[in-house]
């Protein structure tokens, strides 16, 4: 089966390089993505996305990889899906930033699943 893709183009009205740091730091991503990160944004480091459920009390721990960092243009993450019970393949997700108009224009890119919607069997 074909690997499926997600891309996403936005403009944000910041600078690239406040923008990276928005993407990279742990605790700019605990404000709008997991409920908690733990990782360097370096080539190479390995960490943790947490997210909670308030309705059940349960919790789920996805491993990541910084897998690309390239200041102020680039940030990649591999990771585990975060599928309920834990675990899945991994995931790749891409943040390109080019400027623009007084911003940033912001490409994101997710694959690692089939294109049925299935994750990818790694």
């Amino acid at each position: 089966m074909e690997q499926g893709s997600i891309e996403r183009v936005i403009h944000v009205e910041a600078p690239p390089h406040v923008v990276y740091e928005v993407l990279s730091r742990p605790e700019h991503l605990r404000r709008w993505w997991p409920d908690d990160a733990r990782f360097e944004p370096v080539v190479g480091a390995r960490g943790e996305l947490m997210w909670r459920n308030t309705a059940t009390g349960g919790s789920a721990t996805v491993a990541l990889a910084v897998v690309d960092a390239d200041p102020p243009r680039r940030i990649a993450y591999r990771s585990t899906s975060p599928e309920p019970g834990g675990g899945g393949p991994p995931l790749l997700v891409t943040f390109a930033l080019v400027p623009e108009r007084g911003g940033t224009r912001v490409h994101l890119t997710q694959t690692g699943f089939l294109a049925d919607g299935a994750p990818a069997p790694w």
